[in-house]
């Protein structure tokens, strides 16, 4: 067969959209059709009434823990979670590079430092030996991401952070549902922020949450985020009750439709799970047979619950064609896959390589700003350059994996053809 990027007739005819933004379901409508003609009558909750609470207090349960607060999206709960924290400007944080961007902007809202750190070249999940070198007398905190669903090395994590007298934030945006060694993700850490908007598996269009057993953390995240009805029922500390009428200047509320779609969602949310977990099981049978591409390890003590991302490991040198012309290839057959993965690496923004970033005219984010350059973080460098991501599949029909997996082996059983090209497009 002819490959489609020399002519040939895609595998693919009409591939959809980039990174499934969650079809909809009817449950879904019926969800928000049924809240706006409720009792309540309102489109915005100012406390912790009606569905809201009751989400909350669901939320929590899964968890495990004692408090759950739902926010307007993942940011702004991340952002509670490390004023939750008490951090304060040239404080540091450690957080891999391989992670996105929101896990560490919201510290920069709040003048701190992101340091950042390697990762484990088999999960790309932060390296607690390279953690270990990052602390200093700064350091406040360790920002944990859940890579692709895939729980970190979490003992080895909190060890440290034991060791050390740090606090552990987990970002579970990709992990909701997760298991480490047994115990659920967003619950291994002092706190925990996830996202409930765009393509995640509760998403409500827009939202997010943070979940906690910490009380002080709880009410600074009430107060930065939930001033005046929700601040007063929730804070009781007397450090913190005198604040409650004002807030410290956020307002961080989920919109109301947006719970109800979530919520409904999280009523379903083993069936989504499984769901996921059957298409991208079977997109790993498809690959298995691949001398090019490397399926994503689960390790034993691991499962990944919403598993929001799936990379491959690429193998160049076999391929004899670098991962950008593979890729273009696979793209002509209909496929929707990205080489080097969904987002950069942090150390390769411009946020992170230059020092006058214009966020402040007294200079960046923080005084003591750490820059970086390529080769820094050689383990994520290797493992994302070499990684092709795919869908987040979810709502599929099961015929689309299948041909996933035909137009892979056919570009595979035609790659001197593309190396061809490849070298006549170069010497062009």
């Amino acid at each position: 067969m002819t490959l489609a990027i020399l002519g040939g007739e895609p595998t693919i005819g009409n591939p959809g959209v980039i990174g499934n933004p969650v079809a909809f379901t009817a449950q879904d409508r019926d969800a928000v059709i049924q809240f706006m003609y409720s009792k309540s009558g309102r489109l915005s909750f100012y406390g912790r009434e009606g569905l809201l609470g009751r989400y909350e207090d669901e939320l929590a349960a899964y968890h495990g823990v004692r408090y759950a607060v739902l926010t307007n999206s993942g940011t702004s709960a991340l952002y509670s979670a490390y004023f939750g924290l008490g951090l304060e400007p040239g404080d540091e944080v450690i957080a891999s590079t391989y992670t996105f961007l929101a896990t560490v902007t919201p510290l920069v809202s709040l003048g701190v430092v992101p340091v950042l750190a390697d990762v484990d070249p088999e999960t790309g999940n932060l390296d607690p030996d390279d953690v270990r070198k990052r602390i200093t007398d700064a350091t406040r905190a360790i920002v944990v991401t859940h890579q692709w669903g895939h729980p970190a090395e979490m003992d080895e994590i909190m060890q440290i952070a034991q060791d050390h007298r740090l606090r552990v934030v987990e970002d579970s945006s990709l992990a909701i549902g997760a298991t480490y060694r047994g115990r659920r993700a967003g619950s291994l850490g002092h706190v925990a922020a996830f996202s409930l908007g765009s393509s995640k598996l509760l998403s409500g269009g827009q939202g997010g949450a943070l979940v906690t057993d910490d009380d002080e953390i709880m009410e600074r995240a009430n107060l930065v985020g939930h001033f005046a009805r929700r601040s007063e029922a929730q804070v009781r500390s007397e450090k913190y009750l005198p604040f409650v009428e004002t807030g410290y200047g956020h307002n961080f509320r989920m919109h109301a439709l947006g719970v109800a779609i979530s919520y409904r969602r999280f009523r379903r949310i083993e069936d989504l799970m499984d769901r996921r977990a059957r298409r991208y099981n079977a997109l790993t049978r498809q690959l298995e047979s691949s001398r090019l591409l490397r399926p994503p390890v689960t390790l034993p003590y691991a499962t990944r619950g919403s598993w929001l991302g799936y990379t491959a490991g690429f193998d160049a040198e076999a391929a004899g064609v670098d991962i950008d012309t593979y890729a273009k290839a696979l793209q002509a057959e209909g496929l929707l896959v990205l080489p080097r993965g969904y987002h950069p690496l942090l150390h390769r923004t411009a946020l992170f390589t230059r020092y006058e970033d214009g966020y402040r005219r007294q200079g960046p984010f923080a005084p003591g700003k750490r820059l970086y350059a390529e080769g820094d973080f050689p383990a994520a460098e290797a493992h994302v350059d070499a990684q092709l991501a795919f869908p987040h599949f979810l709502d599929e029909d099961d015929w689309i994996i299948d041909a996933y997996g035909e137009a892979i082996r056919k570009v595979e059983n035609e790659i001197d053809a593309l190396i061809a090209w490849r070298k006549q497009q170069t010497a062009e």
